[in-house]
């Protein structure tokens, strides 16, 4: 095997430039070709990251005998066509949540790792994210006794995206948006619940604030296991202030509770403001808790590096990355979280 993995990114907006920031420091990695439609978010991001090759078409790069695998940091909608075109070209591949809108979309997925061999990487950051790593080992040590109630929330005051808005592009709103990390989380650790309920805003009007978004603005969901665990899970597109991603665990003798977006060591006071604090915190007037390494706290770092040592057959691939997980998790958000609403009543699996 060649001295480093060979990564192709496509898709050189907001995700992709977390991912490129990662990908550098990653020993065992280097990126060598991106790809997007528009030709000057493509050389800009080439420049900015010192990468060789360019294309505006992913197909052509796919056909790169050069490239191991391929990163796909594209609109929710986009993400199983190309997917599944990357693994049959031979390249494995790493993709963003959730990695389809429809659950026959996530299954063409499945079978086609199957039927290719490629791996295939859901790439859930929340799982590695060192606080919710920590949080793991006190619960497997019974720092906390007995686990009974897991509770975890995604939220911020929406996307200006067209493709976070519409239900062709996204496949629902905030739910499959931003709590699917939570949900990624909590099914990495409980597998797939026995029953779940769930709430939502209707979208458009009936949303709570962002009547133009044609998925929900505010959605629920509570998941019931065998064991008598239970889970609550949030998403909403009305939480101002920046982005607020928090994980509470209940136990019979203890609790956690993981702040990733606002647990940083600084605390911050400016009169006039400052360059950045968190993602989408729309100004840093007064006291403001700017993040120290998002790339890192989130779980980004570890994730990619995670990926990479799978394929170079140093690691063994975290079950809940793998093409199954991530079909999986989309269906207790659209079979589960998204029907409970639908129907008024509690749905099991």
């Amino acid at each position: 095997m060649a001295l480093k993995i060979n990564v192709g990114i496509i898709g050189a907006k907001f995700a992709g430039e977390f991912h490129g920031e990662c990908l550098k420091e990653i020993d065992d990695a280097e990126v060598i070709a991106v790809s997007s439609r528009n030709e000057q978010v493509l050389e800009s991001f080439q420049e900015r990251f010192r990468i060789p090759k360019g294309y505006t078409d992913y197909r052509s790069m796919l056909e790169d005998p050069d490239i191991d695998v391929v990163d796909i940091c594209l609109p929710n909608y986009m993400h199983t066509e190309v997917a599944v075109e990357a693994m049959k070209a031979g390249k494995h591949v790493i993709c963003e949540k959730p990695f389809a809108v429809t659950i026959e979309d996530g299954k063409r997925v499945v079978e086609t790792q199957k039927t290719t061999g490629r791996m295939f990487f859901y790439a859930e950051d929340w799982i590695f994210a060192p606080a919710l790593v920590r949080a793991k080992e006190i619960i497997a040590e019974g720092g906390i006794g007995e686990p009974l109630y897991y509770r975890g929330k995604e939220c911020h005051s929406g996307s200006h995206s067209i493709y976070a808005q519409k239900l062709k592009y996204c496949g629902g709103g905030a739910m499959i948006h931003l709590a699917v990390h939570p949900i990624g989380f909590f099914y990495s650790l409980l597998g797939m619940p026995e029953k779940i309920m769930g709430r939502c805003s209707d979208g458009g009007e009936n949303n709570l604030l962002h009547k133009n978004f044609e998925g929900e603005d505010w959605g629920i969901g509570i998941l019931t296991y065998k064991n008598g665990v239970k889970v609550s899970v949030e998403g909403n597109y009305i939480t101002t202030g920046g982005m607020d991603s928090f994980v509470e665990i209940y136990g019979s003798e203890g609790l956690l509770r993981i702040d990733l977006t606002f647990g940083s060591p600084i605390t911050a006071y400016s009169r006039k403001g400052y360059g950045y604090a968190v993602e989408k915190a729309d100004f840093t007037h007064g006291w403001t808790k700017p993040a120290v390494d998002e790339h890192a706290s989130l779980g980004y770092k570890n994730e990619l590096a995670h990926f990479i040592s799978c394929i170079r057959g140093k690691e063994k691939q975290d079950e809940g990355t793998t093409a199954e997980s991530g079909l999986n998790i989309l269906r207790i958000i659209l079979e589960g979280i998204y029907k409970s609403h639908r129907e008024g009543r509690e749905v099991g699996f």
